[in-house]
């Protein structure tokens, strides 16, 4: 990171006692040091995101999933995990259970204007790195050493943590768009129920100063709930 000015002692202010200087300035150091690699690995990050930008518009098409609506809205469908072979065992372990698949509704359905884009899951901005308050800086050359160690060691922290941040919101976009999918088999399967939705019109609304003509408002009626009924299963198509 770019060297910042050091601290000048001015007569007559009295500035903190060493032992909390110390500790203040190393605080300090590796603070300003992580957010700097915080933001740089970002950055690092969304470049190489541009230049996959047309592959990742394919394979995260949300638009795609969406569920048309009455008067030109969309319907986004639910989130739904999937289990294999999930083993409960009782608190005691007196008893435990396994099941081939537990599906569950993480987020139902919902009227949107637009989808979803992979850009709010996986670009991140930090803003600006702030230098910390002057009296937070070295003043001479033996806290200018510890400064620059200690700001090395945040900048490798904050590095790291920005390329962990990435692969948590990269697995959170994978996990929500499957399991948009994943809906999608399941009620081709007759295992999930659609959506319902009702457009009301209400004519012309308004007021003295504002009246709208052809109003219309959309209600979703009925949400979809998982069907437990094995016998109105229908066989996945290959």
């Amino acid at each position: 990171m770019q060297e910042i000015p050091g601290y000048i002692e001015v007569d007559g202010v009295v500035g903190l006692p060493m032992d909390i200087r110390k500790e203040a300035l190393k605080e300090a150091a590796l603070s300003y040091g992580a957010r700097g690699g915080l933001a740089a690995r970002s950055f690092e990050i969304r470049k190489e995101l541009d230049t996959r930008a047309d592959y990742l518009d394919k394979v995260f098409n949300f638009r795609q999933l969406l569920i048309a609506a009455p008067s030109g809205f969309m319907i986004e469908p639910p989130i739904i995990s999937e289990s294999l072979n999930a083993l409960l065992i009782d608190g005691d372990g007196q008893s435990a259970a396994v099941s081939d698949a537990i599906y569950r509704i993480h987020e139902n359905v919902k009227i949107v204007s637009s989808p979803r884009n992979w850009r709010t899951y996986l670009e991140r901005g930090w803003g600006e790195v702030e230098e910390p308050p002057e009296i937070l800086r070295p003043k001479n050359d033996e806290e200018r050493m510890e400064w620059r160690n200690n700001v090395k060691i945040g900048w490798k922290e904050g590095y790291s943590q920005a390329s962990e941040v990435f692969e948590e919101d990269l697995n959170r976009l994978a996990s929500d768009f499957d399991g948009m999918v994943r809906y999608r088999k399941l009620l081709a399967q007759r295992m999930v129920s659609p959506p319902f939705a009702q457009q009301i019109d209400r004519g012309v609304t308004g007021e003295a100063q504002t009246m709208r003509i052809g109003d219309r408002a959309v209600v979703i009626t009925g949400t979809p709930q998982l069907i437990s009924g094995s016998q109105e299963w229908q066989p996945a198509s290959r």
